[in-house]
């Protein structure tokens, strides 16, 4: 039996999910990623996902402890930004604040503006 020998942080990107990847300005948004641990020790991971590398927009950083072997669903809610625009989307996964996981979503989303209007009363002059 050795003994000594570490076990380095894993993990895997099993699926990320969004319904629907085009969303309103503003809008509040849940994706949700099945992450997976491939190793034999526990693992606590700092997660954060975001749209384009400028983040427009941001889950904040969570934490997500993973046993060995297992996988976890794990939600990012976001605000959409304000602008219109396509945008890549990312996962980070750091463990211990070294990045192991810098993972690119297989759909962009596209955030609009649909047109609309707000009509005050009609008086006579």
């Amino acid at each position: 039996m050795e003994t000594g020998k570490k076990v380095m942080p894993q993990i895997k990107v099993e699926k990320l999910e969004a319904m629907d990847p085009s969303f309103e300005a503003g809008s509040t948004h849940t994706a949700r990623a099945q992450l997976a641990n491939p190793t034999a020790k526990e693992f606590t991971y700092t997660v954060e996902l975001y749209l384009g590398v400028t983040k427009a927009a941001t889950s904040g950083q969570g934490q997500v402890t993973i046993g060995p072997g297992a996988a976890q669903l794990v939600d990012f809610t976001l605000v959409m930004p304000q602008q219109e625009g396509t945008h890549h989307v990312y996962l980070d996964v750091l463990v211990a604040g070294a990045l192991i996981a810098h993972y690119l979503a297989n759909e962009d989303v596209s955030v609009v503006i649909t047109p609309a209007i707000n009509v005050g009363p009609i008086t006579w002059a």
